[in-house]
């Protein structure tokens, strides 16, 4: 089980744009830039959705390798973490993608809300300078 803390939650807030890494079957990795997520953190774990909006190399390669990493960091979080997780669904239909369509809608309007990708996070390391780094911290 993993649940992110309090000053975990308020620092991925804070980021404006999440790098999702992801890789191929054949290990070619994938970066790209996430500006919609959401933690869904009502369960024994916790979970993080995104949005696909444009994802061509991502999808592909989460359809085959369905584990993923996020890097948190900005000036404004309190720390530096990467979160590790697997996508545990892709959907598009169901209470989650109604209800985040509908915030993404509204703020905005006119992308392409395709699907909402459900990541189960599984690990979270600290990336911190320091002799803390790379250490798990969750």
């Amino acid at each position: 089980m993993v649940k992110l803390t309090a000053e975990m939650k308020a620092d991925i807030q804070k980021v404006k744009v999440l790098p999702l890494a992801t890789a191929s079957n054949d290990k070619t990795p994938n970066v790209i830039p996430i500006g919609i997520a959401e933690i869904d953190d009502s369960g024994e774990d916790d979970y993080i959705h995104i949005m696909n909006n444009f994802f061509l190399k991502t999808i592909t390669n989460i359809k085959e390798n369905p584990k993923v990493a996020l890097y948190i960091w900005s000036p404004e979080t309190s720390g530096c973490i990467q979160i590790k997780g697997e996508v545990v669904e892709i959907t598009a239909k169901g209470n989650v993608y109604d209800d985040m369509t509908g915030r993404v809608a509204e703020a905005k309007p006119g992308l392409p809300m395709k699907e909402i990708i459900r990541i189960k996070i599984t690990d979270i390391f600290n990336c911190k300078s320091g002799k803390e780094a790379g250490q798990k911290i969750l």
